[in-house]
C-alpha cells in the first residue's frame, strides 16, 4: 500500500514536489536518490530499473515493479517494527539497492526519513533514529570515535550489509544492548532477504515466501516467488540448517581445491584474525598452483607489513590451522586491488 506522501528530514514531499522542493542546488550525491523517488511515487506501472552488483553473475540490469519493491518493504517493516512513528536513517549511495529500499520502506510506511551524505563516519552531528543501516567500514569507523559510538548505541536497531564483519568488530558489537544483525542480500531479492543477530553464526529468512536449497556445488539457492519466477543461483557456500535457515561460509570463487580437499578461504581468514593474528583488511587467503596437490594455500601480505623470518611466519600462522588447511607460502604485494565497493580483488598465484 503506497502512502502519498514521504517525510525527509523533516519536510513532506509528494510525486510534484519531490524534485521541486529542495531549497537551492540539488547535490550531486542526491541525484540518483530523487529520480527513484520520482518513479517510486508516479502511480502508474512502470517497473523501476535496478542494476545487479554481480554477486549471483555478470552485472546487468534488472526490472521490479512497484508491487514487488512494496512487498520487499513490507517484509521488512514487519520484521524489524517500522511504522510511521519510526524515524529512518539513509546514509548509504542512493543509486545503489541497499539506499533505494530504504527509502521504499519510508514512503511504504509512513515514517520520517532522515537522509545524510554517504560518509565513513554518517553519524557526526546526527538527531536520533530507530532503524539505520551501515556497511561494516562505517560501523567500525563509528564505534572508534567515542562521540559517534554514543550516538550509535542510542539507534534501536541496526543492520550492517555490503561486506563481512570482522571477528573484532563483532565482539565489541555483542556487548551493545541494541538490536544489531548481519545481513544477506543482493539486487535479485530486493536487499536482504535474511539476517542474524551479532554472536549467532545463522541466517534466518525474513520473507514468508521464501525458502533456500543448495545446488550441486553447495551453493545456496534462494526461491521467492513475489519476486522471481526462476530461482536464484548464487556462488555462496553455505551450510544449510534448514529451508528458512543457513550459516555462510564463503565463495564459491574462493575455494581451494587441495589434494580433493575443499578449503573455504574465509574460513581459515576467520581463524587467523580469531586468533588475534592478523587484522581484517591487512591480508587475505588465495592460493598457488602445486604440482602434487592442484592448488595450495597461500597467505598474501601487503609488502609494508613487518615481518620477520617467512618460515617462522608461516609457522605462526598453521598452529592455529588443521593438517589440511597449511598455508604452503607467503605472497607479498605493493597494493591490494579493491572494488568500488573496497572489497579487495582476491589474486590466485
Amino acid at each position: 500500500m503506497q502512502k502519498k506522501t514521504l517525510h525527509i528530514n523533516g519536510l513532506g514531499y509528494d510525486a510534484v514536489t519531490v524534485l521541486e522542493g529542495w531549497i537551492g542546488e540539488k547535490p550531486s550525491w542526491k541525484t540518483k536518490g530523487l529520480e527513484f523517488l520520482i518513479q517510486l511515487m508516479d502511480p502508474s506501472e512502470t517497473p523501476v530499473k535496478f542494476h545487479t552488483s554481480g554477486t549471483t553473475g555478470d552485472p546487468q540490469e534488472i526490472r521490479f515493479s512497484k508491487k514487488q519493491i512494496f512487498t520487499s518493504a513490507a517484509n521488512t517493516c514487519r520484521f524489524f517494527d517500522l511504522h510511521s512513528e519510526s524515524r529512518l536513517l539513509l546514509c548509504l549511495p542512493a543509486d545503489f539497492v541497499a539506499g533505494r529500499m530504504m527509502m521504499a520502506r519510508a514512503f511504504y510506511s509512513g515514517a520520517k526519513l532522515i537522509w545524510f551524505q554517504p560518509s565513513l563516519n554518517p553519524l557526526k552531528n546526527m538527531v536520533e533514529v530507530d532503524f539505520a543501516a551501515f556497511t561494516p567500514a562505517q560501523v567500525a569507523t563509528i564505534v572508534s570515535d567515542p562521540g559517534t559510538l554514543k550516538i550509535f548505541e542510542t539507534i534501536r536497531t541496526v543492520i550492517i550489509g555490503g561486506g563481512e564483519i570482522t571477528n573484532e568488530l563483532e565482539k565489541d558489537l555483542m556487548k551493545m544492548d541494541q538490536d544489531i544483525y548481519a545481513t544477506y542480500g543482493m539486487t535479485e531479492t530486493l536487499t536482504h532477504v535474511a539476517v542474524r543477530k551479532m554472536g549467532d553464526p545463522v541466517f534466518h529468512c525474513i520473507y514468508n515466501d521464501a525458502h533456500f536449497a543448495l545446488d550441486a556445488n553447495g551453493c545456496l539457492t534462494i526461491s521467492i516467488p513475489h519476486l522471481l519466477h526462476q530461482k536464484i543461483i548464487t556462488r555462496d557456500v553455505v551450510e544449510l540448517m534448514d529451508e528458512k535457515s543457513f550459516i555462510w561460509k564463503g565463495r564459491l570463487d574462493h575455494v581451494i581445491n587441495s589434494g580433493g580437499i575443499k578449503i573455504q578461504a574465509e574460513e581459515l581468514e576467520k581463524k587467523l584474525e580469531g586468533n588475534g593474528l592478523l587484522k581484517e583488511g591487512t591480508f587475505y587467503i588465495s592460493s598457488k598452483r602445486d604440482p602434487v596437490f592442484g592448488e595450495a594455500p597461500v597467505i598474501v601480505l601487503l609488502n609494508e607489513a613487518t615481518v620477520g623470518d617467512v618460515a617462522t611466519l608461516l609457522q605462526t600462522f598453521n598452529e592455529v590451522l588443521n593438517k589440511h588447511e597449511m598455508l604452503k607460502g607467503v605472497v607479498f604485494l605493493d597494493k591490494f586491488e579493491r572494488t568500488e565497493t573496497g572489497k579487495i580483488k582476491r589474486q590466485k598465484f
